[in-house]
C-alpha cells in the first residue's frame, strides 16, 4: 500500500534531487489550494487549480481517495509553510475503492489533461514518469496520468530513465483528441462564420423561432433569482433528469462558490425552459452542465441557450468556451484541435492479470481506465 510521507529520490533532468511529499485526503490537499493555484499560474496552466475543491468533491470522485504527490526541492520543507518556490511539480491522482477498501489503482479525473500534472511544460513528462515510479515502488498496481500531449520519443526517454530497476513493469502512452474548446471572435457573426453552414443556420433559426413562439428571454445571471424549487421542477421535467444529490450540489456550488455562473431561458410567466452552468477564469468559460425542458425538441432550446451564451461571453470579453467532457452538438466540428496524452504503468502481477481479464464484465463503457487496459490498439512496453 502507498505510504504517506516524504522521501528523496533521483529526478533525471533536474540539477538537484527533489523530495516527494504525499498528502492524502481532501482536507489535507485543500490546505495547499493557494500554493497550487500559484504554481499552476507560474507553470503556464492558469486556472488548473482554481476550482480544486469543486473537483475534489465531484460525485464521481467522492468514491475515490485523492492523493497529491508533491515534488519538493529540499527535504526540510514544512508542508504548513510550503511556498511555490519549494516545488518542482505536483500531481493529483485518485485511488479507487473496492467495497470500501483501497485498490492500489490510481487514476486521473481529468478529461483534457490540464488538472493532473502541474509542472513547467518542459518538465511535465519527466515529472509524470518520476511520480509513476514513486507510486509503483510504494504499492501501486496501476497508475494512469493524463497531461498535455508530447512526443512519444520524449516519454520513452523519460521512462527508460525512471523505470530502471530489478522489477519489470508494463507501460504505455496514447494520444487522444479532446477538442472541446470554441475560440470566440470579436462578434457573434464573426464567431459563427467559423462554423459549418448547418450549425450557423440552427443557432440563428432556432433562436428566432423560440423568441417568437415561446416568447422566451435570456437571463445572463440567475444566481440570485433561481430557487431550489425551480431547479427541482425543471429537473423533473427535463430531457435528462439527474439525481437529487447532483442537483443539490449544482445549486449549492452556484450559490456558495466564487466564479461559478448559471444562465437561463425562461418564458413569460417565469417558467425556466433551459439552464446552463459552469465556471469562469482567465478569459475562459468552462461549461459543466445543461438542463433542457422536455417536449420542446422542435425549438432545440439547448441550441438556443448556446447562441445566447456565445453572444454574452463575447460581450464580457471571454476568449474561449470549454465544454467539460465535450459535447455532441454540431458546433464540436468548429472546436480547436486539441489533444491529451495518457501515460499508464502497471505491475506484472496476478492482480493486474485478473483485472485485465475481468475488465469486460466491469462496465468498461463507463470507465476510461478499463477501456485503456482492454484496448487492442494500445502497445505496451516492458521496462
Amino acid at each position: 500500500m502507498l505510504s504517506v510521507g516524504r522521501e528523496a529520490t533521483s529526478f533525471n533532468g533536474v540539477a538537484s534531487s527533489p523530495h516527494f511529499v504525499v498528502l492524502r485526503g481532501r482536507v489535507e490537499i485543500l490546505r495547499l489550494r493557494t500554493v497550487l493555484t500559484n504554481l499552476s499560474a507560474l507553470c503556464g496552466q492558469a486556472g488548473a487549480m482554481d476550482y480544486l475543491e469543486y473537483f475534489l468533491t465531484a460525485t464521481e470522485n467522492l468514491k475515490k481517495t485523492p492523493y497529491l504527490v508533491l515534488m519538493a526541492s529540499r527535504s526540510d520543507v514544512d508542508v504548513s509553510e510550503m511556498r511555490v518556490e519549494d516545488l518542482r511539480g505536483a500531481v493529483l491522482v485518485y485511488e479507487y475503492k473496492v467495497f470500501g477498501f483501497r485498490s492500489s489503482i490510481f487514476t486521473t479525473s481529468d478529461f483534457n489533461g490540464n488538472r493532473t500534472v502541474i509542472a513547467p511544460a518542459a518538465l511535465r513528462r519527466q515529472v509524470s514518469a518520476a511520480v509513476c515510479r514513486y507510486l509503483m515502488e510504494r504499492g501501486a498496481q496501476v497508475v494512469l496520468l493524463s497531461l498535455e500531449p508530447g512526443s512519444a520519443e520524449s516519454c520513452h526517454f523519460c521512462f527508460e530513465k525512471e523505470m530502471v530497476g530489478e522489477r519489470k513493469r508494463w507501460w504505455t502512452t496514447q494520444t487522444r483528441e479532446v477538442g472541446a474548446t470554441l475560440a470566440l471572435k470579436e462578434t457573434l457573426d464573426a464567431t459563427l462564420a467559423g462554423m459549418g453552414k448547418h450549425t450557423r443556420r440552427n443557432l440563428r433559426y432556432h433562436r428566432r423561432k423560440a423568441e417568437a413562439e415561446l416568447e422566451c428571454s435570456f437571463t445572463n445571471d440567475v444566481k440570485n433569482v433561481l430557487t431550489m424549487a425551480q431547479l427541482i421542477e425543471l429537473n423533473q421535467a427535463s430531457t435528462h433528469p439527474v439525481l437529487q444529490s447532483v442537483l443539490e450540489r449544482r445549486y449549492q456550488t452556484l450559490k456558495s462558490m466564487d466564479g461559478f455562473f448559471c444562465v437561463g431561458l425562461r418564458r413569460t410567466g417565469g417558467q425556466w425552459i433551459s439552464l446552463l452552468g459552469g465556471r469562469r477564469h482567465h478569459g475562459v468559460t468552462e461549461i459543466d452542465w445543461q438542463m433542457n425542458r422536455e417536449g420542446l425538441a422542435k425549438y432545440s432550446v439547448g441550441t438556443v441557450i448556446r447562441s445566447y451564451l456565445i453572444e454574452h461571453e463575447i460581450t464580457i470579453g471571454t476568449d474561449r468556451l470549454f465544454f467539460e467532457g465535450g459535447t455532441p452538438h454540431t458546433m464540436r466540428h468548429s472546436f480547436l484541435s486539441e489533444q491529451a496524452m495518457d501515460i499508464v504503468v502497471m505491475n506484472r502481477s496476478l492482480f493486474v492479470f485478473l483485472l485485465r481479464r475481468s475488465a469486460k464484465w466491469l462496465h468498461p463503457e463507463r470507465n476510461f481506465l478499463l477501456q485503456t487496459l482492454m484496448s487492442p490498439a494500445v502497445k505496451w512496453q516492458l521496462r
